[in-house]
C-alpha cells in the first residue's frame, strides 16, 4: 500500500509539472479543484513554503498535513498516511498525497482475510488429501480387522488373507498361526474328552455287571465276581493314569531315567485273557513309568480288538531302541491304516487315533523317539506297533545291554 501511495504521488507530480498554473497560487483557480462526486482513495495537497494549502482535492483537509516540510512517507495522526514530494526548487512547494487510515485498515483486513481464506482453503485441501492418504494407508488394517472379527479358528476357510502389505501380512500370519494352534488344542480336547468317556465306560460297565451278578448270584460265586470287579478296577485305574499322563503331555514330562528291562516291565502289567510273549528281551535307559504306560495302552488296545496273544520283540541299535508289539487281533484294513497314519502325523485324538496310540506316541516323543505303524501285509494277522526310543550316544556301553532270550507269560 505504501508503494501504491508513492506511485499515486509520482503520477500527481507529473500532472502538476505539466500544468504549472495549478500550483502558482493564482486566485483565478479555486483552492479545491472541482471533481465529480466520487469516493477518493487518495487525497492530495499542494502546500507552499509557509505551510499554506494552495490546491487540494475535494476531500483533502484544508490544513496542511505537516507544519514543516516533510518528504517521503510519514503519518498525520492516526487517520492519514502521507507521501511528500518537493515540487520546484526555486519556489519550494510540497505535494502531499495521503490515504485514509480506515481505507488502509480495510485493505489490510481484506488482505489478511484473503490470506487467511487462502490458507484455510489450502489447509482444508491438504487435510482432505491427508485424510484420503491415511484412509488408503489404513484400509488394509480395516480389512484385516473385519476379517479377524469373523475368523473362526475351527473353520480354516475364514482365515484372514495376508494381503500385499508387509506389515499386515505379518499380523495376518501371526493370527492364523495362533488360530491354528487354538483350533488344534480345541480339537484335541474335544477328541480327548470323547476318547476318555469311551475308555472309562467299558471298565465301569464291567464292574457294574460283576457287582450286579455278585449281588444276585449264589454266595459261592462272590469271590470270583469280586476278583473280576477288581480286575476291571485295575484296568480303570490304568486308564485314569493314562488320561492324567495325556492331560499333562503339553508340559515337561520330567523324565526319571533308569535301567529298564522289557520283561520286567511286562511282568508288572496286569493283563486278563491275554498271553504275552517276550521274544527278545532288552535292557535300556528310559523312564520305566512312562514306558509302562505306553505298553499298558498298547496291550489294552490288543484286548479291545479281540487279541489272544501278543509277542514283544526288543532290539538295540546304535542310536535307538525299538520295542515291537505284535498281536493276533482283528488288525486293520489298508484304508484304516492310512487313517491312523494321518492321525499320527497331526497328533489328534479322535476317530483316527485312539487314546492308547496317542499315549504311546507321546511317551516315544518324550524319549526323543517316535511311534511307527508298519504297513500291514495282505496275509498279516493282527496289528503291529513299533515304539522307538532314542539312545543316548554318550557312553552307551555303560547302560545298554541286550539280552536275547525268549520268555513266555500267560494269564
Amino acid at each position: 500500500m505504501d508503494e501504491a501511495l508513492r506511485e499515486a504521488a509520482e503520477v500527481m507530480y507529473g500532472v502538476l509539472v505539466t500544468a504549472p498554473q495549478l500550483s502558482d497560487g493564482a486566485a483565478s483557480l479555486p483552492q479545491v479543484l472541482p471533481a465529480p462526486a466520487h469516493d477518493e482513495k487518495f487525497v492530495w495537497q499542494i502546500v507552499d513554503s509557509r505551510g499554506q494549502v494552495i490546491r487540494r482535492s475535494h476531500k483533502a483537509p484544508a490544513a496542511s498535513f505537516s507544519d514543516v516540510t516533510q518528504a517521503e512517507w510519514f503519518d498525520h495522526g492516526s487517520q492519514w498516511r502521507v507521501y511528500g514530494i518537493p515540487m520546484v526548487a526555486s519556489s519550494p512547494q510540497m505535494l502531499y498525497v495521503a490515504q485514509v487510515g480506515n481505507e488502509r485498515n480495510e485493505a489490510r483486513y481484506e488482505a489478511i482475510g484473503t490470506v487467511l481464506l487462502a490458507a484455510l482453503t489450502v489447509s482444508l485441501l491438504w487435510a482432505a488429501l491427508l485424510r484420503q492418504r491415511v484412509d488408503r494407508a489404513l484400509q488394509p488394517l480395516v480389512q484385516l480387522t473385519r476379517q479377524i472379527e469373523t475368523y473362526d479358528p475351527l473353520r480354516p476357510s475364514t482365515e484372514p488373507a495376508q494381503g500385499q502389505r508387509e506389515e499386515t501380512a505379518a499380523i495376518s500370519e501371526a493370527v492364523c498361526v495362533l488360530g491354528r494352534r487354538l483350533a488344534h488344542k480345541v480339537k484335541s480336547e474335544q477328541a480327548f474328552a470323547a476318547c476318555a468317556a469311551h475308555s472309562l465306560r467299558t471298565p465301569l460297565a464291567g464292574m457294574d455287571a460283576q457287582l450286579a451278578f455278585a449281588q444276585r448270584g449264589p454266595t459261592s460265586g462272590v469271590p470270583h465276581r469280586l476278583e473280576r470287579a477288581r480286575a476291571a478296577l485295575t484296568r480303570l485305574t490304568r486308564v485314569v493314569q493314562s488320561l492324567l499322563a495325556l492331560f499333562r503331555a503339553g508340559e515337561d514330562w520330567g523324565l526319571e531315567l533308569r535301567v529298564c528291562c522289557l520283561s520286567a516291565l511286562v511282568a508288572d502289567i496286569p493283563v486278563e485273557g491275554l498271553d504275552v510273549i517276550v521274544e527278545e528281551d532288552v535292557e535300556f535307559i528310559a523312564d520305566p513309568n512312562l514306558v509302562t504306560i505306553a505298553l499298558v495302552n498298547l496291550l489294552d488296545n490288543a484286548v479291545r480288538f479281540n487279541a489272544r496273544h501278543v509277542r514283544l520283540h526288543g532290539s538295540i541299535g546304535p542310536l535307538n531302541v525299538c520295542l515291537r508289539v505284535q498281536d493276533d487281533g482283528d488288525g486293520v484294513t489298508e484304508a484304516r491304516w492310512h487313517e491312523v497314519q494321518g492321525a499320527l502325523r497331526v497328533g489328534e485324538v479322535g476317530s483316527g487315533l485312539g487314546l492308547g496310540l496317542r499315549l504311546a506316541t507321546l511317551v516315544a516323543e518324550a524319549h526323543g523317539g517316535k511311534l511307527e505303524l508298519p504297513r500291514p501285509l495282505p496275509d498279516q494277522l493282527g496289528f503291529l506297533v513299533e515304539l522307538w526310543l532314542s539312545n543316548q550316544p554318550a557312553a552307551p556301553d555303560a547302560w545298554v545291554v541286550a539280552h536275547r532270550h525268549s520268555t513266555t507269560r500267560s494269564s
